[in-house]
């Protein structure tokens, strides 16, 4: 369930109409540029006529944004529609500049931004238009795949990934950030936003006072550990079975899948730490997946404490969307204890 649902079936679906959405169709298809967008304009009269729209449905990856796929009835190309109910949502609008840097500067297979429209004219609030990339997102399929699958998937991610952390610079913020503006410390860079993690749980009263004050005792501590000099690494910054998209046709071998995009990116210069200590927790950091990336990039001696630091402001953030989830609570706990013995 959208942790927004409510508010997005109120305030976003009732305007999904067909019409609206050939409009929004016809501008992305212009931004096309190719055979899909020529494909996708085939049903349109010489006279201006809209394209003529298929199927619409709702996509599971949006955990905060009502997300669409729209398909046109005159072939198969289709288009995926993110749409907030804020107006100049920044998170979408910084989406669709993220989108763009991956696209034309990485190897890393993403969606290719279409279309962003803050104006309400389109949808009410936020819109991003970007291209629909085939599959299907791996959460939906995991648990039907055999074990040569999953090993072949995690091969996959391990190999993107290195290719994506191969990329370093200098400072630490968003991709779209120039460097020169991009704050020179990871721990200033980082610290406030488990700060503002830490508030909400505060405020929550879903965290008994007790845990409370060994987390402030111990993030004392923080500064020194996420120390990690200006050398920054480029990362998705949110990769998890959710943001991952598979596809069982094309990879070339009968049933096995292949990634065949990422989504939902973040995109920061970050520490690389902080990429692979989120997959590790939500499932796709494997000893597998670990064997092929320290290959290729040996691990530092601070890794392991900064990964349960970033851990512990995740499962606290989770614990204030999710408060009936025990899995959230223990994985805090868990993680202090790990900072503990080592700090």
């Amino acid at each position: 369930m959208n942790v927004r649902e409510e508010i997005l079936r109120e305030k976003i679906d009732p305007f999904l109409t067909p019409e609206r959405l050939a409009v929004i169709a016809q501008l992305a298809c212009a931004e096309m540029g190719d055979e899909a967008g020529a494909e996708a304009q085939a049903g349109s009269a010489a006279g201006g006529e809209l394209p003529r729209i298929g199927e619409v449905k709702v996509l599971s990856g949006g955990c905060w944004n009502r997300v669409i796929e729209v398909s046109f009835s005159s072939g198969e190309s289709r288009i995926v529609c993110k749409i907030s109910p804020e107006e100049r949502d920044e998170k979408i609008i910084r989406e669709y500049r993220v989108l763009g840097f991956f696209a034309s500067r990485t190897a890393m297979p993403v969606p290719r931004p279409l279309l962003i429209d803050t104006t309400g004219r389109l949808l009410p609030g936020t819109l991003l238009v970007m291209s629909r990339v085939p599959g299907i997102v791996l959460h939906r399929v995991f648990g039907l795949l055999t074990r040569e699958m999953i090993d072949g998937l995690t091969d996959q991610i391990a190999a993107q990934l290195i290719e994506l952390h191969k990329e370093r610079s200098s400072g630490f913020g968003g991709v779209e950030m120039d460097e020169e503006i991009r704050q020179q410390s990871w721990a200033d860079f980082w610290l406030p936003r488990f700060d503002g993690v830490f508030t909400e749980v505060i405020s929550s009263g879903l965290v008994d006072s007790e845990l409370l004050r060994q987390i402030e005792r111990a993030r004392s501590h923080f500064p020194v550990a996420l120390d990690i000099g200006r050398r920054s690494t480029l990362t998705h910054y949110d990769i998890w079975s959710g943001n991952v998209m598979v596809d069982f046709e094309g990879s070339g071998y009968p049933g096995q899948p292949f990634v065949s995009s990422y989504i939902d990116i973040p995109g920061y210069w970050a520490d690389y730490a902080r990429e692979l200590s989120f997959m590790e927790m939500f499932g796709l950091a494997s000893d597998r997946f670990y064997d092929r990336y320290w290959s290729a990039f040996p691990k530092d001696e601070g890794f392991q404490l900064r990964k349960n630091i970033y851990n512990l402001k995740m499962h606290l953030k989770h614990i204030t969307m999710y408060p009936d989830e025990a899995y959230y609570r223990q994985g805090a706990e868990a993680a202090l204890r790990f900072i503990q013995r080592i700090l």
